[in-house]
């Protein structure tokens, strides 16, 4: 299968600050800085971004910016009973050519293959 575009990025959980941050790029030269309030045990995270916001933003390169803005960005990524973890995600653009806003929707359930924690020997 050959994916639409691959995203690149991490998950990080500020404890101190009891915040969830989701940081990833889009090859195409979009990058999103996205995050929302998260407790240890929290089984729903939540995450926005907005272009011009000082914690959790949007940022394109021009290219992008001539064709569609990036408006707002959220997704939830739920873990669920079964050992899962679903994921819904909504990036609104405006569209230059028609002024229009799309939302780029995006929703799956990720089943884990395999456990590797970082102490276990591989081999």
């Amino acid at each position: 299968m050959d994916p639409f575009h691959d995203e690149v990025g991490y998950l990080l959980w500020d404890k101190a600050h009891g915040q969830v941050i989701r940081c990833f790029a889009v090859p195409r030269g979009l990058a999103i800085l996205a995050g929302g309030d998260a407790g240890a045990r929290d089984r729903v995270l939540t995450f926005k971004a907005e272009p011009g916001s000082k914690s959790y933003g949007l940022c394109q390169n021009k290219y992008l910016l001539e064709r569609a803005t990036a408006t707002a960005f959220e997704s939830t990524f739920t873990f669920n009973d079964d050992g899962t973890l679903s994921y819904t995600s909504d990036l609104v653009l405006k569209l230059a050519a028609t002024g229009d806003e799309m939302h780029h929707t995006d929703r799956n359930t990720l089943h884990r293959i395999k456990r590797i924690h970082p102490s276990a020997e591989i081999g």
